[in-house]
């Protein structure tokens, strides 16, 4: 149902581009949406948009971010997504495909990045990207011979993007943990409606669950309960908005057999009891 309610665009719907693998194009002051629709929906892509001067607004996964002077937001497949204000900003877009960089990448340790949607970066930290982004829109004039060389150059971009990301979190040994955190992420998102304990993923790892929580704490900042109540809580707020389930169904689909213990929960992670987060957000995304 969720997927039939929530629309999914793909790179080439989206961009109009070379290629329905990846595409970069420099969106300049005062241009018009960059998308065709200012309605929410879903991409099948990862998005990268590079702030380089003013103001933007996107809305991702039932959260706004304003992004000033110079930034970067990202957007990973199957987030809920639209662009609340196009603002008068100077930005590079980029989109690809998962496949368009695994095939290039050792351990992909890139992904993590995509966990976050919003970075602040300082003027310099923007003067160091740039390169990157000038070489890859030069290569991309001719994507299927460079497509190789286009791959290596974002994979490098990313690696030092990632570099800015783990210096803003302070947080340490992204590469060392990555293919782990990737499959405890991967499990989550596969079994999330069924398993709610740490130990459950941990033992399908085959380590214990405090090392998974060291690794995620290193990694992510936060323990590994968090990231499994807060994808159970993403699901409940896309059901919520997205369908005309009434709240105890929503709390069932998500593994809540007492409705009020979901609204408990739900409430916990939120700060609103679900009927109010349904009716604040229609109406915010309808005005």
């Amino acid at each position: 149902m969720l997927k039939q309610n929530i629309p999914i665009y793909n790179v080439s719907s989206v961009n109009e581009g070379y290629s329905d693998e990846f595409d970069i194009k420099k969106l300049n002051y005062g241009h018009d949406r960059y998308e065709k629709t200012n309605h929410p929906h879903r991409h099948d892509h990862y998005t990268l948009i590079l702030l380089c001067e003013g103001t933007t607004r996107q809305f991702i996964d039932f959260k706004e971010y304003e992004a000033k002077n110079a930034a970067l937001l990202y957007m990973r497949p199957g987030q809920v997504h639209y662009e609340v204000d196009p603002g008068n900003a100077q930005m590079y877009l980029i989109t690809f495909k998962g496949d368009f960089l695994f095939s290039y990448s050792a351990d992909n340790h890139w992904e993590q990045q995509f966990r976050s949607n919003l970075l602040s970066l300082k003027s310099n930290e923007l003067a160091r990207i740039l390169p990157f982004v000038t070489l890859i829109e030069e290569e991309y004039r001719l994507f299927k011979q460079n497509k190789a060389v286009i791959a290596q150059l974002l994979l490098a971009m990313l690696e030092k993007t990632e570099s800015y990301v783990s210096s803003h979190m302070h947080i340490t040994g992204r590469k060392r943990y990555s293919t782990l955190m990737r499959q405890f992420i991967a499990l989550v998102e596969q079994d999330f409606l069924v398993h709610t304990k740490v130990a459950d993923y941990a033992s399908k790892l085959f380590i214990s669950a405090g090392h998974l929580n060291d690794v995620v704490k290193e990694m992510m900042g936060t323990n590994a309960k968090t990231v499994i109540d807060e994808r159970r809580v993403l699901e409940a707020k896309r059901l919520l908005f997205w369908t005309q389930l009434p709240i105890r169904e929503v709390g069932w689909k998500i593994g809540f057999e007492d409705p009020a213990y979901f609204t408990r929960f739900f409430k916990k992670h939120t700060g609103k009891l679900p009927a109010n987060f349904q009716r604040d957000l229609q109406k915010k995304i309808h005005h």
